[in-house]
This record gives structure tokens, sequence and C-alpha cells, in this order.
């Protein structure tokens, strides 16, 4: 009997690892395919001017997300089997994000009218807000906590190709540079819509506003969470802001392209993270011993497949740069290598954070690490764009130290608990 469950939970890992794994197959090809495009066709200033408002509507959509995606993931697999349950925690955390939607949609606008270098470029900062209201509408952590990816393949799919067809239907010249936030926008939105009514049809959880005191509870539990995805958000998506406030969009442009790439390189490993989390939950409650020794093996493949993939990117990205962008863009390419040694530290710091303290609990380390980060790369990037004068290679410096701080930070703390999951099995 045990076998038999063991094989049917295995099975379901699997079969779930396989959809996400299509999903972002999706993820990378089609960026490949539309991201040289916008780059050749709106030019690297104005494309640097998109990633500008993509990047400052980021900090919205870190506010109306709090942190859910986690914590929500995890109730939503607590409580999975209890159709009260499960409908009052979905209601309240949608409750809760329908009310930060309003509350950042209100911020963003005084920002956008109070200051010139917002207001002159208005209408693309309320079209790529729509990204905000699409996927408070679209809620993953409810897929993911009911272990359902193949809906989260399905409509994420579909979003992302009606996105990709049209930046190449309407987006013709610079002066189409509005059409990309309004696209992608509709797509979240237009998808997020569907996704609701199919909850409420698959599932029988019809989305009704909930009373204050559950709503308050879920928000409690997932404070910890939040406060880490907004320190996040200090060390990646602030580095494109103030390099947009202190300098100029082409320079913005230049360090998105290899960011940008990097993202790309790197999302090939979100398919494990987002399988294996709500996985872990489960597996957690059964047996911490157990539980170690599978994210031990999970990490030693992580860590041999990252640096095989490093290593390749190193010495291609040149000639790749060259064949998909026709501007001279080797700028980028030198910051995409210093950038290069997050293509092994992010998927092992993505594992730590997201699949190790999350389910083992400790959301208070996750929090406290990520406010370090955040903090020092305030320090860092001051010094290295005030002090030292440099932009955008200084912009991927700091990153690249914080993140590798924050990884080696996490580890340590879970060595201290006793959560060894760096050793190595023969």
């Amino acid at each position: 009997m045990i076998e038999k469950l063991k094989r049917a939970e295995n099975k379901k890992l699997f079969s779930n690892l396989i959809s996400l794994s299509f999903l972002h197959a999706v993820n990378l090809l089609l960026p490949l395919v539309t991201f040289p495009y916008l780059v050749r066709t709106l030019g690297i200033e104005i494309y640097g001017l998109v990633i500008f408002a993509q990047a400052f509507i980021s900090y919205f959509s870190v506010i109306a997300e709090y942190g859910f995606n986690f914590s929500g993931t995890r109730e939503i697999s607590l409580t999975k089997n209890n159709i009260e349950e499960l409908t009052t925690t979905y209601n309240s955390i949608m409750t809760a994000r329908f009310v930060l939607v309003i509350l950042c949609l209100i911020i963003m606008a005084a920002v956008v009218f109070s200051f010139e270098k917002f207001s002159m470029h208005c209408e693309l900062y309320f079209f790529t807000f729509g990204s905000v209201i699409g996927t408070f509408l679209f809620p993953t952590w409810f897929f993911q906590g009911m272990e359902k990816m193949k809906y989260i393949t399905i409509l994420s799919v579909i979003s992302k190709v009606i996105f990709t067809i049209s930046i190449f239907v309407f987006v013709k010249s610079p002066n189409d540079y509005l059409l990309v936030p309004l696209l992608n926008s509709g797509g979240y939105i237009f998808v997020g819509i569907i996704s609701m009514i199919l909850i409420n049809k698959t599932f029988n959880v019809p989305f009704k506003i909930q009373n204050y005191k559950n709503v308050r509870r879920h928000v409690q539990e997932g404070y910890y969470i939040f406060i880490s995805t907004i320190s996040t958000s200090f060390y990646t998506t602030t580095t494109t802001v103030v390099l947009g406030l202190v300098t100029n969009t082409t320079m913005v442009g230049y360090y998105a392209i290899a960011e940008k790439a990097l993202r790309i390189i790197v999302a090939m490993f979100s398919p494990f993270t987002q399988t294996l989390y709500p996985h872990i939950i489960q597996l957690v409650r059964k047996s911490s011993e157990e539980t170690v020794v599978f994210l031990q093996r999970i990490l030693n493949f992580i860590i041999i497949i990252s640096i095989f993939i490093w290593i390749i990117g190193v010495i291609f990205a040149e000639p790749i740069f060259h064949l998909l962008f026709s501007q001279n863009v080797n700028h980028s390419i030198v910051i995409f290598r210093i950038l290069s040694p997050l293509i092994v530290i992010l998927p092992i710091a993505s594992i730590l954070f997201n699949i190790v303290l999350l389910p083992f609990k400790m959301d208070k380390y996750f929090s406290r690490i990520y406010m370090t980060g955040a903090i020092l790369n305030l320090l860092v990037l001051g010094i290295l764009l005030f002090g030292f004068k440099l932009s955008t290679t200084g912009a991927a410096i700091s990153l690249l130290i914080c993140e590798f701080t924050i990884t080696i930070y996490a580890a340590i703390v879970l060595q201290r608990n006793n959560i060894k999951v760096f050793t190595f099995y023969k």
C-alpha cells in the first residue's frame, strides 16, 4: 500500500514537472524571439524606457502579490482536501490582493503625476500597470498549491502566444512602443479572467469578498515573505530604476539586454522550484530526514547542470549576442559576463530559499536574509555608482556581490539549524 502511494506521488510530481518544464520551454523560446525583435525595432533607448517602466511598476507587483505566491501556495497545499477551508483561504487571499491592487494604483498615479520624468510618459506607466491587474486575476499560487500545474501551463502559454503574435503584427517602429505594455497587460488580464472562471467551475471555489478577520489572518501569515520579496526588489528592480534615474534609458537598455539574457537562462531551473515546493511542504510533514536527503540529491543535480551551462554561456556569449541583436551590444556582453556566475548562484539560492527555508517554516530567516541583501545592495550600488562613477558595470558587480552574499548566508543558516542540504552522497 505504501509503495503504491509512493508511486502515485512520484507520478504526480513527474506530471507537474513535465507541465512546468513545457511552460518554461515556451517562456524561454518566445522571449528569445520577441526580446531581440523589440531591441532591434524600438532601438536601445526606447527599449530601455520600456524596461524602466516595467521595473518601476514591478514594485507595485511585489506589493500586490504580498508574498502570497509562496505563503498562498503553502496554505492551499495544506487545506486542499477541505473544500470549506480551501474556499476561505482562496477568497481571503484574493480579497487582500484586490485591496492591495487598488492601493497600488492610487500610489502609482500620485507618483506619475507628481514628477515630470514620469508624467511625460504617463500612458506607458498606466498601460504597464495592467500587468499588476492581470497577475492579481491569475492566481498561480492556487494551482501550485492544488498541484494542478497543467492549468498554469495552458493558461500561461495562451497568454505568451497571444503577446508574441501581437508584437510581430502591431509593433513595427519605435513609435509603437506603447503597444508593448498594452499587449502584455491584455494577455495577462485575458488569462486571469479565464483562470477565475476555471477555478469556479472546476474546483467549485467561487470568488467572494471575505471579512476583515479572515483576510488579516492570511496577511499575517504572509508578512515575513512579503518583507523578503520587498527586500528582493531593492537589489534587483532597484538597480534598473536607479540606473534610469541617474543615467539615461540607453544605459538601462544595455544593462537590461544583459540581465534579460541571464534571467532567460536561469529560468530553465524554475520548473524544479515550482514543482518541488508543494511536494516538499507535504514531505516535511512526514519526515524531515527524508526531506533533507531528497533535497541533497536535487541540489547536487542543480549544481552540476548550472556549472555546465555557465561555462557554455561565457564561451558563446559574444557570437550569440551579435547573432540576436543587430546593434552594437558589446557593452551588454561585458555586463553579461560580469553577471554570468549568477547562472550557478541563482538556482542554488532558489532551492535554499524557496524549497528549504519556507517549507521548514523558517520565514523569519527568509525575510532577514533578504533584508540584509537589500541593505548591502544599496550600499554597494551607491559606492560604485557615485563613488567610482561606474554605471552599468557597477550595477552588475553590485548585484553579483549581493546574490552571492545572501546565498552563503542562507547556507550558513541552514547548516546551523542542522538542515545539511550540502552533504554530498557517494
